[in-house]
Formats: structure tokens, sequence, C-alpha cells
């Protein structure tokens, strides 16, 4: 018996091979329907590389730092760390690099958030001091009540949350529908949590503590585009809210 095991482990085993071992290099991938590329990512790093499918170098640029920060990529795949035709409509890849320094009167780290293309220009800048500590710091969606797609960011400086409308296309609202998250606002919260209705099947958005502890929950109707539970009787703190198998944690000030 030990020796048949054995024999049909090797035989899976053997059917996953190497394809190549990017030495010293955090890398993440980026799909769409006929394009596959990898980019690297991680902290303290000084350049920005793209790779082909066939792991041939495609684009390889240096982004000016400024004084006092330090770069980073950011290796959430969902997060449209790399993309095409969301920031713009040239057909090109777009990347987002992060610039993070620690304020040291505040207490805050501070964040420069660029969109550069894949030649090294600047599309756009946001910052300073935008949040950008995890992944669901920087929310793109698509909004199905006007059919176009959407970027949500926090301005710690004055405490705001910003929506901003993005180019959309058949395609880019395809890619985004296909990689969206769930999504809401104000974060933080104080009285009320607005969320956008993801259209999964489901009609109860729950909220849970960090414990896992179900704290609240609402029913909505399907049609509903915006769901919105008050949340003001909770304590300050991080939760999570939850939607059929999307979830995200937003904070209650």
């Amino acid at each position: 018996m030990i020796t048949l095991a054995m024999a049909v482990g090797s035989l899976f085993f053997g059917q996953i091979t190497l394809g190549k071992n990017f030495s010293s290099e955090n890398l993440q991938v980026y799909t769409n329907t006929n394009e596959t590329f990898y980019y690297s990512t991680g902290f303290n790093i000084t350049q920005v590389k793209i790779y082909k499918a066939d792991y041939s170098l495609y684009k390889q640029f240096t982004p000016f730092v400024p004084a006092g920060y330090s770069m980073f990529i950011d290796q959430y795949k969902n997060n449209f760390v790399l993309s095409k035709n969301i920031f713009n409509t040239d057909n090109k890849l777009e990347i987002i690099v992060t610039f993070e320094r620690y304020n040291s009167t505040t207490s805050e780290r501070e964040y420069i958030i660029r969109i550069y293309s894949e030649d090294g220009n600047v599309l756009h800048e946001f910052g300073p001091n935008y949040r950008f500590s995890d992944e669901y710091d920087i929310n793109i969606y698509h909004d199905a009540t006007t059919n176009t797609n959407k970027l949500r960011l926090f301005n710690q400086e004055i405490d705001s949350t910003e929506i901003y409308n993005l180019p959309t296309t058949s395609l880019s609202a395809r890619e985004v529908q296909a990689k969206s998250k769930i999504s809401a606002f104000p974060i933080p919260a104080q009285k009320t949590l607005n969320i956008m209705n993801p259209l999964n099947g489901s009609h109860t958005v729950e909220i849970y503590d960090m414990s896992g502890k179900l704290v609240l929950n609402k029913s909505f109707g399907s049609v509903e585009n915006l769901v919105s539970i008050d949340v003001e009787g909770l304590p300050k703190g991080t939760y999570f809210y939850k939607i059929g198998e999307l979830n995200a944690k937003f904070i209650k000030n």
C-alpha cells in the first residue's frame, strides 16, 4: 500500500514542472482575456519591471522617488496594480506605484500614489496624505447605476473619501466587474455605512467585529444599488462587512 501511494504521489508531482525561477525577485501576475504579464512588487524597490508571458523583460523604468519617501509596489493582484484600459484608453499597461514616509509630527504614515504608463510616464498622482496601508485602501469598482468605472481613495489630511470617475470602455467594464470587490463609503464611518450592492444574489449584509462575532445585519432588495446600514451604535474600531461570499473591512470612528 505504501509503495502504491508513493507511486501515485510521484505521478501527480511529476506533472508539476518549474517554468521559471526569478531569483531574488517578488513578482505578481496580471492576466486578461488574451495576455499575461508579471511585474515586480515589494518594499524599498527602485525599479518597475514588467515581464511577458514567456518571462522575457517587456518594460523597465526607474520612477523618481520624492525626498524622504521610500517606494513600494503593492502585491495584491485584485487591486489593479497592473492593468490595461482602466486609467487610460491607449491600450498600454498601467501600474500603480506608491511612495511612503513616516510623519513623526502626526505619527502617521503618509502616501503618494502615482499611476504610470508602461513607458514610465505619470498618468496621475494622488497625494500626499492618502491612505494605502492595506489592500482595501484603493478600491476600483464598476458602478452599475451609471455604467462607469470608479476609484475610491481616502484622504487622511482632510479626513474625506474621494470618488473619481475613470475612463470606461466595454472591455474595461468587464474586467473591473470580473475582479470587483465589495466597496463602501465613507471609510472611516461614523453614523452610516453605504455599501454598493455587488449584485451577487445575496440580499443580506452582515457586520462582524474582529473576533468574528456578528454585530449587525440588514436585509435589502435585489434591485437596491446602495445599501445603507446604521453603525452609529458600534464602538470605535475595525469591522468586516459581508454580502454573500464578498467581504471587506471598514473603520468605525
